[in-house]
């Protein structure tokens, strides 16, 4: 459901749904996409402090080598550009 309204622009619902997704199952191997899809979804919203704070707990949870892993730091480092440009 979360990726439907990520895919749809839909941020906030989004982010709720995954949200749902760290609660209702903290032992899940979704856990460190959705934590990361979060912080993709706090990101969009323009709230980047803690979009960032998301992204770096899924990178922690998952190792580097892990997809959600790479994606992770992939944003950061697109997230400390954005920051040095503006």
């Amino acid at each position: 459901m979360g990726e439907a309204y990520y895919v749809n622009k839909s941020f906030p619902e989004a982010q709720g749904a995954f949200q749902r997704v760290v609660d209702k199952y903290p032992q899940s191997r979704k856990r460190p996409d959705a934590l990361l899809k979060i912080g993709y979804c706090q990101y969009e919203l323009k709230t980047m402090g803690l979009g960032q704070g998301n992204s770096v707990a899924s990178r922690q949870t998952v190792p580097r080598h892990t997809p959600a892993g790479h994606l992770a730091q992939q944003r950061l480092d697109k997230m400390a550009d954005r920051e040095n440009i503006d």
